[in-house]
């Protein structure tokens, strides 16, 4: 893991206290790295006779191309506070190395030295970033990460640190190992298991929540490191398991309802999803998971060094996406992030990475990028219109442009501006605050009932009928401020339906276009839920011809909704005075009812070039 790229907000991996010493260490000095080949510097650490003893070792160079086996491991690790220093004795000389690295490599020695004790074999070397890379040397620094991928591949096994065993190290990884092992005949129904360890239930979910929130498992770097590897084992201390192991009772632990799933549960879901993907054992969506996919869902893990949201992907990312990027510490962020947008843009049949362009980060954000290029640093949103796609009947997914392909420009003189060809569908005409009319109650949550959606309607389709679908207007109204894709939403699969909302089993959905009345208030408080997700950041909008919609929390009366071609979704625009003004602002996707299927393709009026600014 490359010490440029830790975050700061989970245990800063800024690099070592004195980075002046590193640039000046023999390591440097005396073993340089050619930047015509493949080459990388690996450890040797000499054994002790004790934990305590003082680290030592030396270090040389090798060609990742040698035909000769070069056995070494490579370790996975975050870097931690800088401050807390210590020291290896490295080729005679003193290098200073974080408290973690220190606790990590005395848990290296110690293995390497009974692995030698029961096969006589020779010590190991291993590859450490902090003290493989000349972190100060830019110039390195941009090489070796173009062999990341190589160099973790390539080694006999990816060692990964979790840290210094606490009070619940032990518990934890008896408690994964208890769930890897049980099949319950061969299935992932290990309702046994679970009833098995119901007497100590509070005390292994303490320990399994413990081990999902390790740091570790919120960094960029380490999805590269881990998903390349051959073989990964997970230490906690002294206490190890294999990391494919460790996901598949993580699987069995949520599916058991004996611990939650959540976003930190799926931090190793995801990560074991694109091992089977880039190891070739994933028959199933292998292609995307790997494309732009792979950095959408990766976008709320941690990177100190913001291009590494983009770098440290590069080499287990399709080789369509792996090719144009270039690795250069000296390229300012800006740069990085435009020249991806801009090339995603050129090679994909759609327009997903414009969906993850949200309006309320441009606020925040500090890099001041093009308005149609995405700031990978600021996190995702629960409530996006493409997301959750794995929940829609693959005949249902949204297809707001037909079967269009995208036709964007990018120009190739280094200006920002791209032209996108499309239609202007409408101009918003107001603008509702829908946060303010759903939250109700003692407790101010957010409520959604029938009889509120027929008070929300008298707002928006004044009629009573939604006019584009037939639909009763408070059945429009409720497709639109969920995105359609609640449990109630006639695009949800049914093999999705029945595992996640069995509670809906016996509503009748076969009808089109079509909600049961008379829902009980339990299934309304479920919908309810799901809502106040879906429009934490979201507004909804009438347009002058009457259509209801949802977009950002930023939308205003005078934007422009447009279906881009190729694009699943419409999006909204807001006039620019730039470009002669011709040009536009992007605000980012919304949802239109009544035209998500490509309804307003049929009589599709005149194109028009949209230039994003």
């Amino acid at each position: 893991m490359v010490g440029i790229g830790q975050p700061s907000n989970q245990g800063s991996d800024s690099g070592p206290a004195n980075p002046k010493s590193l640039s000046l260490h023999k390591n440097v000095r005396e073993l340089p790295l050619s930047s015509e080949r493949p080459c990388f510097r690996l450890l040797e650490i000499e054994a002790a006779g004790r934990r305590e003893d003082a680290l030592r070792g030396g270090a040389a160079t090798y060609d990742l191309k040698d035909p000769c086996d070069i056995d070494y491991d490579a370790l996975s690790y975050c870097w931690m506070a800088p401050d807390a220093t210590e020291q290896i004795t490295l080729n005679g000389e003193e290098f200073p190395i974080s408290k973690n690295l220190s606790a990590a490599l005395r848990q290296f020695r110690a293995l390497q030295q009974e692995q030698q004790q029961a096969a006589a074999s020779s010590p190991p070397k291993l590859w450490v970033d902090a003290m493989c890379i000349n972190q100060n040397d830019n110039a390195e620094k941009s090489h070796q990460v173009t062999l990341m991928r190589d160099i973790y591949a390539s080694a006999r096994r990816v060692f990964s640190w979790l840290g210094e065993a606490d009070e619940h190290s032990a518990l934890a990884f008896d408690t994964l190992r208890r769930f890897a092992a049980s099949a319950d005949g061969g299935t992932l129904d290990t309702a046994a298991t679970a009833r098995q360890l119901s007497g100590e239930a509070v005390e292994r979910r303490a320990a399994i929540q413990r081990f999902v929130r390790r740091p570790y498992f919120f960094r960029m770097w380490i999805v590269q490191e881990v998903v390349a590897a051959k073989e990964a084992t997970l230490f906690w201390g002294p206490h190890s398991i294999d990391f494919d192991d460790a996901c598949v009772a993580m699987e069995r632990i949520t599916g058991s309802d004996f611990y939650p799933f959540s976003q930190e549960t799926a931090n190793l879901s995801y990560v074991w999803r694109w091992r089977d993907a880039y190891h070739g054992r994933n028959t199933s969506g292998g292609d995307e998971e790997l494309d732009l996919r792979l950095f959408l869902d990766t976008r709320d893990k941690s990177a100190t060094d913001p291009r590494d949201k983009i770098y440290s992907l590069r080499g287990i990312a399709k080789e369509r996406i792996r090719a144009s990027i270039h690795v250069d510490y000296d390229d300012s962020i800006r740069n990085v992030y435009t020249n991806f947008s801009k090339h995603i843009l050129k090679i994909r049949p759609d327009l997903q990475i414009l969906s993850a362009v949200m309006v309320r980060h441009a606020d925040s954000s500090i890099y001041e990028l093009p308005s149609y290029v995405p700031d990978w640093t600021q996190p995702k949103y629960g409530g996006g219109i493409l997301q959750r796609y794995y929940r829609f009947k693959p005949t249902h997914l949204f297809r707001a442009s037909g079967k269009t392909k995208p036709h964007v420009v990018v120009a190739d003189d280094g200006s920002d501006g791209i032209s996108v060809e499309g239609l202007r569908l409408d101009t918003i005409s107001c603008v509702i605050d829908i946060k303010s009319l759903l939250v109700r109650g003692p407790v101010s949550s957010t409520t959604v009932t029938e009889s509120v959606l027929h008070e929300l309607a008298e707002n928006t389709i004044p009629t009573g009928t939604y006019s584009f679908t037939a639909e009763p207007a408070w059945m429009a109204n409720f497709r639109t401020l969920t995105a359609d894709r609640t449990a109630l939403s006639p695009r949800i699969g049914d093999g999705y339906r029945s595992a996640n909302f069995s509670r809906f089993s016996d509503v009748d959905l076969q009808k089109p276009n079509h909600i049961p009345t008379g829902l009980p208030d339990s299934l309304w408080e479920e919908v309810s839920k799901a809502v106040e997700v879906i429009v934490e950041d979201k507004d909804l909008f009438v347009t002058e011809k009457g259509y209801v919609g949802l977009g950002h929390e930023t939308c205003a009366a005078g934007d422009v909704v447009c279906i881009f071609f190729g694009g699943e979704v419409p999006f909204l625009v807001r006039p620019d005075g730039g470009a002669d003004g011709h040009g536009f602002r992007f605000l980012g996707e919304c949802y239109v009812h009544g035209i998500m299927d490509g309804e307003a393709m049929d009589g599709r009026g005149a194109l028009e070039k949209f230039l994003l600014m």
